[in-house]
């Protein structure tokens, strides 16, 4: 799968694992997983998995490798998320830092994201290509320009009501037959809930084609 590399900077993996530990903390519980296992299973062949917000790689971009061996990843973040920022956001009212968080390497500020996601996923380097780069509806764009059509794609980058709408948006017309999964769908994040709100009100998708996949995870599939 070729890409233009001068949009889609993708940083070289290291000859061996990162000296950092793999620090597999997410936030990808296994209430949230069952349905998601479900979606990759059910997908044609050789499917293509586009991710908006790998983080660390260790929730659900590892599910879906682990799930489908023969998966093919395209993963975007721009790995600038550390563990202080994770501190303070958490301190607000909405936010929960997971168990498995505390103490790895990553809470620590031992080596940084995008390290961190690397030793994650190294062993699936032949399945997944990881792209630094930040993340928008122009992502979508221009990956559908580039003739990719994805069986799947997570967005979990933007949470914001606004930058949200134009992502599903996107995804809905670029890409018209991908399931589409949205994680964090409750009231700590109001501008996913609100964003998935205006896209039945606009007739983007009816509610007969979304299903919770977990406790606030929601995919959207178009009846045909």
């Amino acid at each position: 799968m070729d890409l233009d590399s001068e949009y889609f900077t993708e940083p070289k993996w290291p000859s061996s694992p990162w000296p950092v530990g793999k620090s597999q903390c997410c936030w990808f519980p296994k209430s949230e997983q069952t349905g998601f296992i479900e979606v990759m299973k059910g997908l044609p062949r050789h499917p293509v998995y586009v991710e908006l917000g790998t983080f660390l790689g260790a929730g659900s971009t590892r599910v879906a490798l682990e799930t489908r061996d023969d998966l093919q990843a395209l993963c975007f973040d721009d790995f600038t998320i550390t563990a202080d920022i994770i501190r303070n956001a958490s301190k607000g009212n909405h936010h929960y830092l997971p168990e498995n968080f505390k103490g790895s390497d990553f809470s620590k500020g031992v080596g940084d994201a995008l390290k961190h996601c690397q030793n994650n996923l190294f062993s699936y380097q032949d399945r997944v290509k990881i792209f630094k780069m930040h993340t928008s509806h122009a992502i979508i764009d221009k990956l559908a320009n580039s003739g990719v059509m994805p069986d799947c794609v997570l967005i979990d980058d933007h949470h914001e009501r606004g930058p949200f709408i134009k992502r599903l948006f996107r995804c809905r017309y670029r890409w018209p037959d991908a399931w589409i999964i949205c994680d964090d769908y409750c009231k700590s994040w109001p501008g996913v809930m609100e964003g998935v709100s205006e896209a039945f009100k606009r007739g983007w998708y009816h509610e007969s084609e979304s299903k919770m996949l977990g406790k606030r995870t929601i995919a959207f599939k178009r009846n045909r």
